[in-house]
């Protein structure tokens, strides 16, 4: 017996009966899917179920995992979708397959990311004060950035105007008791209780990319949950690129205005509240990855129905 298995086992002996389920979605990078399964396969608090939910991938996934022996691990499960669905519908898939399973939390990620060795074990840590934890989210190429920024909260709990954490030691300046209070990057190493989903549901499948884990943070947000930041317990992520395609820019800009329509007083305070729809609609036209004046229609229709709580689905240009 390794001393990680022994480790585990003396947990379970103190009723440590935390089932935990690490949903990771992939589409068309298998060798960083590997490398983000080879570090779960290394927790020092083992994961209970590794689901793995495949969008339909094209590069052979199935092939590499068969190869490096993840379809025939009983602590992995293979979902493979008949269609690509988006990261929404993807851990759409998988949360619901993770809560229907009856484990007690959802740890959620997505594949170009890779956890510390000891990640789950911190964030279980503070699993007993609270529902929602997130994991800190450093830079594969400078660990002393965040690879995702936080943001910062006024004094309303809101979303500071331009505000963000954008080191490591900004976030040890203003974590409390290990912890950063307020805000969380959802799925990138998230760990989520079954009774929050209970409470608020899935993901929004609809969304498809880009804004759904935004939406969630939200939602859990205005269900009165705090959501916090472990600030010991690691994520490893390539630092975000901003590089619009035109089905990018469309979702993100779409679900940008639908998700300001349904949460807004959860979003901004005062006048910002206000200002931010007019600020985003400068940002969509300044950004349009095309001057096709199909594209532009196409994209000022989205948004209208946006506004009214309505998903146009993105349709190819012909």
């Amino acid at each position: 017996m390794t001393v990680r298995s022994f480790n585990y086992f003396i947990k379970l002996i103190f009723n440590d009966e935390k089932k935990v389920a690490a949903i990771v979605v992939t589409f068309n990078r298998k060798e960083l899917l590997v490398r983000c399964l080879q570090a779960l396969k290394k927790q020092t608090r083992q994961v209970d179920k590794i689901i793995v939910v495949d969008n339909c991938s094209s590069d052979g996934t199935p092939d590499l995992l068969k190869k490096a022996g993840y379809l025939s691990d009983s602590g992995v499960d293979y979902v493979r979708l008949p269609t690509n669905t988006g990261g929404a519908g993807g851990f759409y898939a998988g949360m619901k397959r993770a809560y229907e399973a009856g484990y007690d939390w959802l740890w959620m990620m997505d594949d170009d990311g890779f956890t510390a060795s000891d990640c789950l074990e911190k964030l279980l840590e503070v699993s007993d004060k609270f529902s929602v934890i997130g994991s800190t989210v450093l830079s594969t190429d400078d660990p002393t950035k965040l690879a995702l920024k936080l943001r910062v909260l006024d004094q309303q709990g809101n979303f500071a105007i331009r505000q963000y954490i954008q080191t490591y030691d900004q976030l040890l300046a203003a974590a409390i008791d290990g912890v950063y209070q307020g805000f969380a990057n959802f799925f990138n190493g998230v760990l989520i209780h079954r009774d929050v989903v209970e409470k608020v549901g899935y993901i929004q499948k609809e969304l498809f990319i880009w804004g759904d884990e935004y939406e969630y943070f939200i939602r859990i947000k205005s269900a009165q949950y705090t959501i916090v930041t472990k600030q010991d317990a690691f994520y490893y992520h390539p630092e975000s690129l901003f590089k619009f395609t035109e089905i990018k820019h469309y979702h993100y800009f779409r679900n940008l205005f639908y998700i300001y329509r349904k949460y807004a007083d959860s979003m901004y305070s005062g006048n910002a509240k206000y200002f931010y729809p007019v600020y985003t609609l400068i940002a969509c036209l300044r950004s349009l990855p095309s001057s096709s004046p199909q594209y532009i229609m196409k994209m000022l229709v989205a948004i209208i129905m946006a506004s009214q709580k309505r998903l146009q689905p993105f349709e190819k240009s012909q």
